[in-house]
């Protein structure tokens, strides 16, 4: 889909998606330098966030289906990125996390979409910064709990917050695994059992 930056929107609200339409095309996009896809980028960003995950976590995490997520893990384990481990709570499972090529690739691509994002507010005050921070928190809790069923942990909350000079605002709080009923459980047995 091809939009058209020209446009006038008629409302605030329709200037409010057309703003976002703008941005989120642009973040989207390889940046120069990326050696990865959005798509793994943002494996890559949930991995960095919550630590190991089983495959149903991850996918549930990244809002996509299994199999998709699946062909996204087998390719970035093919590139050293990510590696699998067997479960501890579960050994016939597997979980996914990062390697240290993982941790750098990740880092290197945040640094690169936050240059970016401080290029696109120089001039702005810190004043300005911190209220547009602030809008764009409230937005995004506001549209969340409008999309969402089940409330999730608040991973993203350690996101772009890690990066700095030299990330050294890193965090590491463990987040509590979602609990999922047998059948569920079962279900994700069988997928992780397969891939």
């Amino acid at each position: 889909m091809q939009v058209n930056d020209a446009y006038t929107p008629q409302t605030p609200i329709e200037g409010v998606m057309h703003a976002f339409t703008r941005i989120g095309r642009r973040l989207k996009a390889k940046q120069p330098g990326d050696t990865i896809d959005h798509s793994a980028h943002i494996a890559l960003f949930v991995l960095r966030c919550s630590g190991a995950l089983r495959l149903s976590e991850l996918a549930a995490r990244m809002e996509l289906d299994a199999s998709t997520t699946s062909r996204h893990v087998r390719a970035l384990e093919q590139l050293g990125l990510v590696r699998r481990s067997p479960d501890p709570a579960d050994g016939r499972a597997f979980r996914v996390e990062l390697t240290e090529q993982g941790v750098e690739q990740w880092e290197e691509n945040a640094r690169r979409r936050m240059e970016l994002l401080s290029t696109a507010l120089e001039g702005w005050s810190e004043e300005d910064v911190t209220t547009f921070g602030q809008l764009m928190t409230r937005f995004a809790d506001a549209v969340t709990a409008r999309t969402e069923d089940v409330p999730q942990a608040a991973w993203a909350d350690k996101g772009w917050a890690a990066v700095g000079p030299r990330l050294a605002a890193r965090r590491t709080e463990d987040f509590a695994p979602d609990v999922d009923d047998a059948a569920r459980e079962n279900t994700e047995k069988n997928l992780e059992s397969t891939t």
